[in-house]
């Protein structure tokens, strides 16, 4: 069986069908049980009933002679067949077809042995062998006790014997009285109640596959569900998601799985952007590379051929030369920090920093640079300040490039300003400038590395495109927030909390 439901649907079925079949089976065995002792105790009651009246005859008479009337009609109203048995255990005499009972032509007490003799309406002992098997077993009886047995007849048929004591007032046991009656009655009423029950087993049977069905069918339904959304997700599909309808396990299974998938979808993109940004990466950094060699190449050209033999022009050639393998240089030593700072072994030795320390030593390196291209560049760090957990060579770094960059996107006669304050629990630094601006598009991108806002920014310029990057990455190291406010031709405004 490859079906999951129906192995759970056999399985229930089989485990109720046999509990109700046990169940059943036990229950007809109690309650035929109960009605054959029930059945006893009756007989019991009317043979001690019947036992009493023998005893005022016997005591009236002086023996038992002469009952054959007597046991006719008490055999009608007992629906039993009636023996009395002497003191001696002689069969006196019988209900039914029995006359009075006669020593036989052997001598012996041979009586009622007639054909009929002892028998229920239609079966009974039908032999003076079935008394004789009876009597040995009376002992109980001739001691002053009730006696019970069932016993099969020659006609496949269940007999019920009871035997009570005839007593007398000195307790002497005078005789005996013998009631016979058939099972028939209680095989009847069981054979009705067996057909009863098996009709409610039927039924139940019927009602437990309709449950069980409706049970398995909820279980294997999600189930199925949630394979062929692993199927799916194997095939490279992310968005197929089960439908959740409950809350047990069956349901936390496939909300997992529905995590799992969106998980996956989400690592699957970002394995996608990882891979556009280093196709990007290897891009950027070939051209970083070729194009300036190429004009290096050009430069030595031009010098080894001797187009140029003019000493000004050859040392104008020597320091583009150097210029570029300057930029070169810088392009690589930012690579390589780059990527120091991103490595997942990076290790920033932390200390008590003095924000507002940092901020002044970095302003006082680019005041010479900020004036040549008259710029105004301001410091407002007058207000105390607590130290920040912070490494300090990577803070004048990360300020460093934020200034710098301010300064370079700033025009003549612009202003860039650093403002450090406390806001609430944090320490906070503000690099503001006057500058072009940064289209709302492409704020989200400048972190980026090589990403350049200005399309058209020529090689002229000595940055590397990696500064932001760097900066990116210095402020995620120091576990603080960075903001980015700004409007095209009014300048940007960048804010640090730690």
């Amino acid at each position: 069986m490859k079906s999951l439901q129906l192995k759970l649907l056999l399985s229930f079925m089989l485990v109720i069908i046999f509990l109700l079949a046990g169940v059943l089976i036990g229950v007809s065995v109690l309650v035929k049980e109960q009605t054959i002792e029930a059945k006893q105790q009756e007989l019991i009651g009317k043979g001690q009933e019947l036992a009493g009246k023998l005893k005022e005859y016997y005591i009236d008479k002086g023996n038992f002679a002469g009952l054959e009337t007597f046991l006719s009609q008490a055999d009608s109203y007992l629906g039993a067949r009636i023996w009395i048995l002497d003191e001696t255990r002689q069969v006196i005499t019988m209900s039914g077809k029995g006359r009075g009972l006669g020593k036989g032509h052997d001598g012996s007490n041979n009586r009622g042995t007639e054909q009929g003799a002892f028998s229920p309406p239609g079966r009974g002992f039908q032999s003076q062998s079935s008394i004789h098997a009876i009597i040995p077993q009376l002992d109980p009886v001739f001691r002053g006790e009730n006696w019970t047995k069932t016993i099969d007849s020659p006609y496949d048929e269940q007999m019920l014997v009871i035997a009570v004591p005839i007593m007398m007032e000195n307790s002497r046991v005078s005789g005996a009285v013998l009631l016979n009656a058939p099972v028939a009655d209680i095989d009847d009423f069981m054979n009705r109640m067996y057909i009863y029950i098996a009709a409610a087993g039927f039924i139940a049977v019927l009602l437990a596959l309709i449950v069980v069905s409706y049970l398995t069918f909820s279980i294997v339904r999600p189930l199925k569900a949630m394979q062929e959304t692993a199927h799916a997700m194997a095939q490279g599909n992310y968005d197929r998601l089960v439908n959740i309808s409950s809350q047990d396990e069956v349901g936390r299974l496939g909300v997992s799985l529905n995590s799992l998938a969106h998980d996956l979808s989400s690592y699957i993109k970002k394995l996608d952007t990882m891979d556009k940004m280093r196709r990007d990466f290897l891009a950027n950094v070939s051209h970083e590379l070729r194009t300036p060699l190429t004009v290096i190449r050009g430069y030595y050209e031009a010098l080894s051929d001797g187009i140029i033999s003019e000493p000004a022009q050859i040392q104008k050639y020597y320091d583009l030369i150097k210029n570029e393998l300057l930029r070169q240089e810088r392009l690589i030593h930012d690579l390589l920090d780059l990527s120091q700072l991103q490595s997942a072994a990076s290790v920033v030795e932390k200390g008590a920093i003095p924000l507002n320390s940092i901020v002044d030593h970095v302003i006082r390196m680019l005041q010479k640079q900020a004036e040549q291209k008259d710029i105004c560049l301001i410091a407002s760090t007058r207000d105390p300040l607590p130290p920040i957990d912070a490494n300090g060579d990577r803070m004048i770094q990360l300020i460093l490039i934020l200034v710098d960059n301010a300064i370079t996107y700033t025009p003549s006669g612009g202003t860039v300003s650093v403002r450090t304050f406390v806001n609430g629990d944090a320490v906070s630094i503000e690099i503001a400038d006057t500058g072009i601006g940064i289209p709302a598009e492409d704020i989200p991108y400048i972190w980026e590395r090589f990403y350049k806002v200005d399309k058209a920014h020529s090689r002229s310029d000595s940055g590397t495109g990696l500064g932001l990057a760097i900066a990116k990455q210095i402020i995620e190291l120091h576990q603080a927030s960075v903001t980015v406010a700004s409007r095209l031709g009014q300048g940007t405004s960048i804010t640090i909390e730690f």
